[in-house]
């Protein structure tokens, strides 16, 4: 079940970056920054999130719309990259 669910996360991720990577129109060099950008947002959002010790319940003194706002920001990362695909097919080109 491990299995399933972490290739699941990874289509996630991996998925928008390679529709973004290989979409015509565009020049590679903008394809790979926006696929890099896809890639890299779930790493950001975790990342920081378990910085802030607030955000990752690892401070008895935090309060619950801090935990609250450290599962959103966990949570969000995973469709970080649906919502940069959605942005890179709409912004188009001059």
């Amino acid at each position: 079940m491990r299995i399933f669910l972490l290739g699941l996360t990874g289509m996630f991720v991996l998925l928008p970056a390679l529709l973004i990577l290989f979409a015509p129109g565009r020049a590679i060099g903008v394809r790979v920054v926006w696929a890099v950008a896809a890639v890299l947002a779930p790493l950001v959002t975790f990342g920081l999130t378990h910085m802030i010790p607030m955000l990752s319940n690892n401070a008895a003194e935090a309060t619950q719309w801090e935990r609250f706002a450290g599962l959103l920001l966990s949570g969000s990362g995973f469709f970080l990259p649906w919502v940069l695909f959605a942005l890179f097919v709409h912004f188009k080109p001059r």
